[in-house]
């Protein structure tokens, strides 16, 4: 009996108390490098998350082999007080997450082994500006520009500006260079727009462009979309 008293005299509920935030410590750091490192540790995220879709799609892409961990850090402290304190939705959730997913980016892609592409230059500043690399690309199908340009771009705007490539076009059909249409209208040119069927089997037949499109009089018409990578995407 002196035994059990002197053990509860050494063992008073602050003892008690301490210890068990030292094995929640210690449980918390084995969990956070279980996560952080475990190539298998996506299925801890699985528990609460569906994670179905995501990860057969990011099967099929280069990060195949990074843990969900790997780019969602986990910030345990911080989690917990956004959780109970501000409940953010999952859209709230997403925009935060593109910000801090730009860092995440560049630890594996850092700008110098960006392809030189003319579409890298001309949104490289938006994209650093924004710090959001997801306002084009969708990590889990990196391979793809997840975002059409249209989400930025007006495409009214767009095609009429690409239209005006014409003035160029005509200035050369007045110097009698008629094959300048080649430039772009042929599936052998650098920039290849697709013209529509009608003008394939007049092409066929002999009859020039300018034969039904001058003196502009006939309108380049219907105008139609294609992948704006096919240009701007070399």
């Amino acid at each position: 009996m002196r035994g059990v008293e002197k053990l509860r005299k050494i063992v008073t509920p602050k003892l008690l108390f301490v210890l068990l935030i030292l094995v929640a410590i210690v449980a918390a750091v084995g969990f956070w490098f279980y996560v952080r490192y475990d190539p298998g540790s996506s299925s801890v995220c699985a528990t609460c998350h569906n994670m179905v879709p995501f990860v057969a799609d990011i099967s099929k892409t280069p990060h195949r082999g990074v843990s969900c961990a790997e780019c969602h850090s986990l910030d345990f402290p911080r989690w917990l007080w956004v959780q109970v304190v501000e409940n953010p939705t999952p859209q709230q959730i997403a925009q935060r997450y593109a910000t801090t997913m730009y860092g995440q980016c560049l630890n594996c892609h850092p700008p110098a082994s960006f392809p030189q592409l003319n579409i890298h230059k001309a949104h490289a500043a938006l994209a650093e500006k924004l710090r959001d690399c997801t306002l084009c690309h969708n990590p889990h199908d990196p391979q793809a520009i997840s975002a059409g340009c249209q989400t930025c771009h007006e495409i009214d705007k767009v095609l009429n500006t690409h239209m005006a490539f014409h003035t160029y076009a005509w200035s050369e059909v007045d110097m009698g260079r008629y094959e300048v249409c080649q430039e772009c209208h042929s599936p052998w040119a650098r920039w290849y727009a697709p013209v529509g069927p009608d003008c394939i089997v007049g092409a066929g037949k002999g009859v020039p462009c300018i034969g039904c499109h001058g003196p502009r009089a006939m309108p380049f018409s219907p105008a139609q979309f294609i992948d704006c990578a096919r240009c701007h995407g070399r």
